[in-house]
């Protein structure tokens, strides 16, 4: 893939618009207001993008004031991706042909980190809200 400065097209906003409400992927309150690129802007994929709340989860600021480890940090990166990839497929998403490129050369955040992010929701015994469909 290219390194290259991908904005997100309307499509992928619309598949995390849930109308009245968005999930912010890192707290779970109802308030997302940006999609974040997970992985810098190498892809518009919508496997790639991360519904957070801008100024609370986002901005550098608002994580530290958060006592939040760094966005790019690899084990918050392959959360967000995990939980992106969940959610897609409760939508029942069909990945294009650019969405399974991007599936195939990150995978590696998807295998790496899996183990100790099921672990980690297992202690939380399921305080995060289950995804909904919604069509």
């Amino acid at each position: 893939m290219s390194q290259m400065n991908y904005d997100f097209p309307q499509k992928v906003y619309n598949l995390f618009d849930l109308g009245w409400y968005c999930y912010d992927f890192e707290d779970w309150h109802n308030d997302a207001d940006c999609l974040h690129h997970i992985l810098w802007r190498v892809s518009n994929s919508p496997y790639n993008a991360c519904p957070l709340n801008n100024r609370r989860n986002h901005m550098p600021e608002g994580r530290q004031f958060m006592w939040l480890v760094d966005i790019h940090d690899e084990f918050v990166e392959s959360k967000y991706l995990i939980a992106v990839k969940e959610y897609l497929d409760i939508k029942w998403y069909e990945p294009n042909e650019n969405d399974l490129e991007f599936l195939k050369e990150y995978k590696h955040y998807y295998e790496k980190w899996k183990t100790k992010i099921e672990a980690e929701n297992e202690e939380q015994e399921g305080s995060l809200p289950i995804f909904i469909a919604h069509d």
